[in-house]
């Protein structure tokens, strides 16, 4: 889990639009979580090379390699900490390091749909995750 301070918290700032793209994001990684249980991480390794978003890249391909999870989440906290993003972008890389982790931890989807729907913010997480819910299996 990714230890957050207030300098982290503010680089998070975004607009409410933006926090709802992270829809698509978590339904991606609920694909994943069906994809890996049911083929093993070996098989994330496709889904890495078709990546377009460098960091989803780099950590399933760490997680095909069969890095651990506390190897993963050092590597990958580095890349968020040595980033200059701010606002959406930042927020959907920590939303994505969050979804490797889950992923790693070999979460169950509404597991990894709480761990999340927190990147909402608590007065929007209630309001999407039946939502996200209803399309897990």
């Amino acid at each position: 889990m990714i230890r957050w301070n207030a300098d982290l918290a503010k680089r998070l700032a975004c607009s409410d639009d933006e926090r709802r793209a992270l829809g698509p994001l978590i339904r991606r990684f609920i694909d994943l979580a069906r994809k890996s249980r049911k083929e093993g991480f070996l098989s994330l390794e496709a889904d890495a090379a078709q990546s377009e978003d460098p960091l989803l890249t780099v950590g399933l391909r760490l997680m095909a390699e069969g890095v651990s999870g506390e190897t993963l989440e050092d590597i990958l906290a580095t890349y968020l900490f040595a980033s200059d993003e701010k606002g959406w972008p930042f927020l959907r890389a920590c939303a994505t390091v969050e979804g490797l982790l889950s992923l790693s931890a070999g979460d169950e989807s509404p597991l990894m749909i709480r761990k999340l729907v927190a990147y909402y913010g608590a007065d929007r997480a209630l309001a999407v995750l039946s939502e996200l819910e209803a399309a897990a299996p």
